[in-house]
């Protein structure tokens, strides 16, 4: 009996034991298995791991990477600089648009400075910066054909933001530069970010080598480096057959400034007789001398206009100057603001009433009207 017993406890540790070895292998198989995948994706890691070291010296001098280090410099250059930046529109003796183009102030003053060929055959202009104030253009001081730049008066009560012009930009080589457009035109400034990379001359004067191309509606921007001084102005590629644009320098817009004497005055070379008060040429008919002198009492209508309702909780109060076109048959055909009173609300009240306006008929002709309003 005893013998069974002592059998059967053998037996039963004997089972014991082969159920723990049993046991005991069963983890070690799922332990080898398992790093099985560690120990090929580790080759495979290792493989890829080779992949970003070898793309890394390409990323490297790709262009994104400098142009983000320059950007946040020149978009402070950018906000300083801007509100010299103005947009030039300019009209003809009628009235009539004929183009828009970009400059810049460069006296307090309000002289500033464009491309020529912007204001060819104008007789009038007004010059629009990023605050919304729209300033009336007086005249051309002095322009070169050759070089495409004019330099252009605006009228101004307390003077207006304007960029100095670099002294001895000539030495500004490898200097890095910034094209600053008007942000009326585009709001991403600046319009584009270079180096100066040489000066050269052309067969129309210096111009300034950049390292990066610079668009066709950048003409009449600035050229500025980090300070915001102007070592240049963007001008169109005028030689035959030549597309793009070309830098004059800072100093040859010096050379243009120095031609203005103490005396000059703006003028506009396509202007007529078309003020309120035109002077009588000597060359015209008695009869048409007569028509012109009283051209104030060809106007049959003329209401003054009202201070509209819609300003009177804010109390505002400006003075402007629009034009009135008058067609053949009498009738006020549109009106045009020459000079804003800085708010809409005005301005939209003086056209209202001006287009009410109503002249002798007999052929087209325009007037300036000065208004002012006041609470």
């Amino acid at each position: 009996m005893k013998h069974s017993h002592l059998a059967f406890i053998s037996g039963f540790l004997l089972f014991v034991i082969l159920a723990i070895s049993w046991c005991g292998k069963k983890p070690q198989t799922e332990v080898t298995g398992s790093p099985t995948p560690a120990q090929t994706s580790s080759p495979s890691s290792a493989a890829l791991s080779p992949s970003p070291s070898a793309s890394a010296p390409v990323a490297q001098p790709s262009t994104p990477p400098s142009s983000k280090t320059s950007s946040p410099e020149f978009q402070k250059v950018a906000s300083k600089v801007g509100p010299a930046v103005i947009l030039v529109t300019v009209f003809d003796r009628s009235g009539r648009l004929l183009r828009t183009g970009t400059g810049f102030f460069i006296s307090e003053d309000g002289r500033f400075v464009t491309n020529s060929h912007i204001v060819e055959g104008g007789a009038n202009a007004v010059a629009k910066s990023a605050d919304g104030k729209i300033r009336n253009v007086t005249g051309v001081l002095t322009s070169s054909d050759e070089l495409d730049l004019a330099v252009l008066k605006a009228e101004t009560k307390t003077g207006v933001p304007f960029l100095p012009l670099k002294k001895g930009s000539e030495r500004q080589t490898d200097t890095s530069v910034a094209v600053i457009g008007s942000s009326l035109v585009r709001r991403e400034q600046p319009l584009a970010a270079a180096t100066i990379s040489a000066r050269r001359s052309d067969q129309r004067g210096d111009r300034l080598e950049i390292s990066n191309p610079i668009s066709n509606d950048a003409e009449g921007s600035p050229v500025v480096d980090a300070s915001g001084e102007v070592l240049g102005i963007v001008t169109p590629a005028r030689e035959q057959g030549a597309i793009g644009t070309v830098v004059r320098p800072a100093s040859t817009l010096g050379s243009l400034l120095a031609q203005i004497r103490s005396d000059t005055k703006p003028r506009w070379a396509a202007a007529n007789s078309e003020s309120l008060s035109p002077q009588p040429n000597p060359s015209l008919q008695p009869s048409a001398r007569t028509v012109a002198d009283n051209r104030k009492s060809k106007l049959t209508y003329h209401p003054a206009p009202r201070y509209p309702p819609d300003a009177r909780l804010s109390r505002v109060s400006g003075s402007g100057r629009f034009r009135i076109i008058f067609s053949a048959d009498g009738a006020a055909r549109d009106v045009r603001v020459i000079e804003s009173t800085g708010k809409p609300v005005l301005d939209q009240a003086a056209a209202d009433s001006l287009r009410q306006w109503k002249s002798e008929p007999g052929h087209e002709w325009s007037v300036v009207v000065p208004i002012t309003f006041k609470p």
